[in-house]
């Protein structure tokens, strides 16, 4: 019997059928890469369109929240607190609640802790913190000029002289516990309350701005000293609690309006005096 070969045209013809396929597969595939293409440029140019949105209303914020804006801020509500303080104080409708203060204070007196604030007290007088301004304003003057020199000794001057005034115009009586300390001044506001105020959030604010300090440790400072003065001033019954509140809102005026003459001499400093800030 005679057996036939196969043909080998036969068995090469899978292997020419090849690249036939993959070919195929390619002009197939192309369609769905264009596809692809096109939507991830149109997510790419949907991001990059709505990066100038996003980078106007930083740059708008940063605009609103400026530190002309804090300085607003703080001083419009020191006026207001003032102006409602002051008002019910010369109406004599806080009687009450001063009395229950001072009471309170003065039934938890303790001889250790009366040193202590006798020591806070004089610290935080204005005489002291007339010296920690001239101080603070000779380092600076000797450090980066007249600049913040005169926004730091201005503090104290200003937040005396107006603290003085509004003594005269209300008239105020002391507590009891004045005479001892041979406090003779009228009462509303504390002066010790403004002066500190007035002074330590000055200093703070310019220390913050020119990066000597932090801000979380420029707003510790500038409100701690204060508060303890103030709290002091309640201890040793020299002050009712509100003379302290309008104290404090006087020397917190103060120092804004301070605030704003550094940022003024700020921008109009000459570029050699600002670098050296």
């Amino acid at each position: 019997m005679r057996v036939v070969a196969a043909p080998r045209s036969q068995k090469s013809q899978p292997s020419a059928n090849r690249p036939q396929s993959k070919e195929a597969e390619v002009a197939q595939a192309a369609p769905h890469r264009r596809r692809a293409r096109h939507t991830s440029s149109l997510v790419t140019e949907a991001r990059t369109a709505g990066q100038p949105r996003t980078r106007d209303v930083r740059g708008w914020l940063r605009k609103l929240i400026t530190f002309w804006t804090l300085i607003a801020v703080v001083s419009a509500i020191a006026l207001l607190v003032f102006a409602d303080v002051g008002e019910d104080v010369a109406e004599r409708s806080t009687t009450q609640v001063d009395n229950a203060v001072s009471a309170w204070f003065v039934g938890h007196h303790n001889p250790l802790l009366y040193k202590i604030a006798l020591i806070a007290t004089w610290v935080g007088s204005p005489a002291v913190m007339v010296l920690v301004a001239i101080a603070a304003g000779v380092w600076f003057y000797g450090r980066s000029g007249r600049r913040k020199a005169g926004v730091v000794v201005a503090a104290p001057a200003v937040g005396g002289l107006l603290s003085g005034i509004i003594k005269l115009l209300y008239g105020r009586v002391r507590p009891s516990g004045a005479a001892l300390l041979n406090e003779r001044t009228y009462s509303f506001p504390s002066g010790h309350a403004a002066t500190s105020a007035a002074v330590m959030v000055s200093l703070c604010y310019v220390l913050a701005r020119e990066r000597m300090i932090s801000w979380p440790t420029a707003i510790v400072i500038g409100g701690s000293v204060p508060l303890i003065v103030g709290l002091t001033r309640l201890y040793l019954n020299v002050h009712w609690l509100t003379d302290v509140i309008g104290g404090w809102t006087v020397g917190l005026f103060v120092a804004a309006m301070c605030a704003a003459l550094y940022e003024v001499l700020r921008k109009t400093a000459p570029p050699g005096d600002e670098a050296a800030g």
